[in-house]
């Protein structure tokens, strides 16, 4: 099961823009297993259908962020 942390819904004209922001969030959680110690290829998807594209997480890479130490910051 994967916990989905991006999603766009897909409109004419903007499917360049839509795989580059799903790239760049790829990548993001990519180096974010490679930090904790998690394999990407098996922690880090993408989804595509018709309608939508999505990038997800694994649920072990979920609760690994969920589980530690520390607090969110918003800035």
């Amino acid at each position: 099961m994967w916990i989905w942390v991006a999603r766009w819904l897909k409109r004419p004209g903007q499917e360049a823009a839509l795989a580059q922001a799903a790239d760049h969030i790829r990548r993001h959680w990519e180096e974010v297993c490679l930090d904790v110690g998690y394999d990407p290829a098996k922690n880090v998807t993408v989804a595509e259908n018709d309608k939508e594209l999505r990038v997800g997480i694994s649920e072990a890479l979920d609760m690994t962020f969920r589980e530690e130490p520390g607090e969110w910051r918003y800035y």
